[in-house]
Parts: C-alpha cells; structure tokens; sequence
C-alpha cells in the first residue's frame, strides 16, 4: 500500500484541526461579478450521451476571444438541482473563472433543467455517464486546454466528482461543495425509506420540499452499489473540500473524510463558519456564499 510521507500527513492533520476557524469574506462581492457579465461569452450546448442529449452552459472570457485556449471546469450539480445551482451559484462561479482567464462548463443531469428526459431516466450510473459524456465535449473543444481540466462538484455533484477524478486521469483539479463524498447512498440514507414502493411500483415520487422528484428502482440500485469514496483513494491531484459549519444535509465530517481517505498530495479542507449546505445563498446576505464562489475560483486559478 502507497504511503504518504510523514510531513504530508502532519500538514494534512494540522489542516484537518485549524480549518474551522472562522473565515472572513474576501472583498469581492456577488454584485461585482453580476457587473462585469460584458467580461463572460455564455453559450447553451448540447451533448450526445449514449441515446440521449446533456444540456449545459459553457462559458468562457470574452476578451480572449474563442481561438485562444483556456483551462476549464466541468460542474456537476446536486440532487433536485439544476446547472445554474441554488441561488446560481454556478452561473456566478463560472463568471468568477472566467474572469480568471478558465472556461467552464455546467450541465443539467436526467429530469432536471432544460433535460427532456424525465426524472425516472435519472440513475448514479446515467450520471456518471453524461459527466463522462460532458467531460470529453469539454476536452473536445479547440479552445480548452486538454491537460487542464478540472471538476467541482456540490452536494451530490461532490460524489460524483470524486468518482471521475478518481477514475478518470484527465481531471488535475478536484473541488466540492457541501461533497456527499460517500460510498453508497450516504447522506441520501434518508431516501431508503422509499425504496420499497419503488421496489413494488418501478418508481416513487418524492417531495423534497423544493420540488418533487420521481425516483426508479434503478435510482436506489445504483446508489447503493456505488464507491465513490473508494475510487478517490486513486486520485493524487490537488483537491479542495469546502463545507458549512451548520450543514444539516451533509455533516462536514464528510467533506473531512474524503480529505484524509483520497490520494491527493495537495489537499485543502475550508469549513466555512456559519454557513449551512447552500452557504445562505437564498438570504439577503451573500457573503457566505459569495466567499465560497471566490475562494474556489481562486484556488483553481492557483492550482489548475
């Protein structure tokens, strides 16, 4: 088994104790981002994923122009969400990279967005495949650099991000928000109570209290059978796990787990004091939120 050396594993433990502190907000602000969308080129894609189409946003900086190339972030959505994210946090987050000089792209999975499939089609495995799928459009593009591209995933896009950096050797730069960093259904164990009907019916339809989703048998089978967590120990790329300290959806204590349990050389853990799994971005203050956003872009500005 391939160990870490001694002073890697005294910095990642030293990191794991002093990360909690509180954190201050940078003096970028969300309203500053929304000002400079003259700086951004945003186009709507579509991208072939087996039978089906993926829709996504990809953004790039305008003043570089599209022959210039670019790193880029592919981002991966949470569940019951959609490309943009709650309180478009990703629209704003592709806006910070841009005016890095990074492309991006973001994409709705299965019954979500602008998708024409229906939430039933929606499967660990089908997300993995049109994250897969998205991934070698974004390496596709003439304007992207093939050697520079890295995956942030929030919530449950934090799982799968983990699963395709931990299996795929093109992602260099590994981020999550508020990460499900987990093998299994972890913390969607909640789900489970449903899973008899849909075992009985094919499918049950779930109110999540933001919106109702029409979970298939094969929803709960390939949630189960999935090792996330286990594919990370393979990935040795830069990683930051960002997460709220009143997280009530996903206990931090994950965001600290997949930390210590993957194989980055490079890893940062920021728990963010005060903020719960969607930062407060649905409050009047954006501060929370707004730091999380910029302290991200800034990382892969440093690291990919």
């Amino acid at each position: 088994m391939r160990r870490r050396p001694l002073a890697l594993a005294l910095a990642v433990a030293a990191l794991l104790v002093t990360s909690t502190v509180a954190i201050g907000a940078p003096a970028e602000n969300s309203q500053a981002s929304h000002s400079q969308d003259h700086r951004v080129v945003e186009k709507m894609v579509w991208i072939q994923s087996g039978d089906h189409q993926v829709p996504g946003t990809f953004a790039y900086p305008k003043n570089g122009g599209v022959k210039h190339q670019y790193p880029a972030v592919l981002m991966l959505h949470g569940f019951g969400s959609s490309r943009d994210e709650v309180g478009n946090m990703y629209r704003t987050e592709a806006r910070a990279l841009a005016l890095r000089g990074y492309a991006s792209l973001r994409i709705d999975f299965a019954g979500s967005g602008d998708s024409k499939q229906a939430f039933t089609a929606n499967t660990y495995t089908g997300m993995m495949a049109d994250s897969t799928a998205a991934l070698n459009w974004l390496i596709a593009q003439k304007n992207t650099r093939d050697k520079r591209i890295g995956v942030l995933g929030f919530s449950l896009g934090g799982k799968l991000a983990i699963d395709l950096a931990g299996t795929d050797p093109r992602i260099k730069a590994l981020a999550t928000w508020s990460g499900a960093n987990e093998n299994g259904f972890g913390s969607l164990a909640y789900l489970t109570a449903y899973r008899a009907e849909a075992n009985a019916n094919g499918h049950v339809v779930v109110d999540l209290g933001w919106r109702k989703v029409d979970l298939s048998k094969a929803w709960f089978d390939t949630m189960e059978a999935s090792k996330s967590l286990d594919h990370l120990a393979a990935y040795t790329g830069p990683m930051l796990a960002v997460a709220g300290s009143l997280d009530t959806s996903v206990n931090p204590q994950v965001s600290r787990d997949s930390i210590a349990k993957s194989g980055s050389y490079d890893a940062t853990l920021r728990i963010i004091k005060g903020a719960d799994h969607i930062y407060l971005v649905l409050t009047p203050n954006q501060k929370l939120a707004t730091f999380c956003i910029n302290l991200t872009a800034r990382w892969f500005a440093e690291k990919l």
